[in-house]
């Protein structure tokens, strides 16, 4: 599919094809002190993320943030948010699959393709995902796959995997089916089922296949994905397939490596005094810089890349 704005790329079926001038990944504080910034100035400000997972909200008392002597951190966070919106930001609750951060940059959801003038990634250090499966990082967009609706029409007809316990994972799940594709069903997680007894009946009623108890060893191959080595109740074997669909938490820093973001130690965006990545027009403020890793340090990094994308938008718009 030939997008708007000049990039060839297939988005799936369902993508809703957006653009702005600035995009802000992440809900903390760090990316909506950029966002209150850049849509201060006039900027279309787009911020994507889930507010249920930024930290800010999930502090008890915040007792260190200049002017505000104490305060619940949701309730800060909701003040953050209400003042991006006071001057116009969005905010599309929904999490990052995918980046192509040339020129224009590109970033794809589970629900739109978005693209923008200037980035600023603030999506903090931590993931509910510590531990990724071996071979995982390395074949990120060479058959490994965080979105159905994205990469789903690449593999119609061909053999795929999906990991994942959840509602949202079986519903992806049966997206891939929809599809076309020749999916089986991976659960490998020791805490047990958290999908609706519905959609495991209907996921059964497809004939969809399912391996149930299972360690995922390794995601195997040369170029590209070629197999998957599993465990369970009836031994190790290793599967032939063309993708595996990770319907987890989704881990950044293999994507940002993929889209050519420099990392440095302890996996941290490296950036310069004007929070600018070694690519441009994409800057990175708040813990993923590994900065102060406070919410006051994380809130005047937002604010200098705000301040630092609103002057590489309008030299672009010259």
């Amino acid at each position: 599919m030939e997008l708007d704005f000049g990039i060839s790329v297939d988005i799936g079926p369902t993508l809703e094809s957006i653009s702005t001038d600035v995009l802000c990944i992440g809900t903390g504080p760090a990316g909506l002190a950029a966002a209150i910034y850049t849509a201060r100035a006039g900027l279309d400000t787009i911020i994507v993320g889930k507010k249920s997972e930024s930290y800010l909200g999930k502090g008890h008392l915040i007792e260190n943030y200049p002017g505000i002597p104490s305060i619940k951190g949701a309730d800060l966070l909701e003040k953050f948010i209400e003042h991006t919106q006071k001057f116009g930001a969005r905010i599309i609750e929904t999490e990052v699959t995918d980046f192509v951060l040339g020129d224009p940059k590109l970033i794809t959801t589970k629900k739109n393709a978005i693209s923008a003038v200037a980035v600023v990634i603030a999506t903090g250090k931590g993931t509910a995902r510590k531990k990724l499966i071996p071979g995982e990082a390395s074949f990120v967009g060479m058959g490994v796959s965080y979105c159905a609706t994205c990469d789903g029409p690449l593999y119609r007809g061909r053999e795929v995997v999906a990991i994942g316990n959840s509602n949202e994972a079986a519903e992806d799940l049966l997206t891939l089916h929809q599809m076309g594709c020749k999916v089986t069903w991976i659960l490998d997680d020791p805490d047990g089922l958290k999908v609706s007894p519905e959609l495991v009946e209907e996921i059964k009623e497809l004939n969809i296949p399912i391996i149930e108890t299972a360690v995922v060893k390794e995601i195997k191959g040369q170029e590209k994905v070629e197999s998957i080595v599993i465990e369970n109740d009836e031994g190790e074997k290793e599967l032939k397939i063309d993708a595996v669909f990770v319907f987890k938490a989704i881990p950044m820093t293999p994507l940002f490596k993929k889209a050519g973001v420099k990392i440095g130690g302890r996996n941290c965006i490296q950036v310069d005094r004007m929070q600018q990545t070694n690519l441009s027009g994409v800057f990175a403020a708040g813990d993923v810089t590994c900065g102060g890793m406070q919410i006051v340090t994380a809130a005047g990094e937002g604010a200098v890349a705000g301040m630092n994308a609103i002057k590489y938008v309008r030299k672009q718009k010259k």
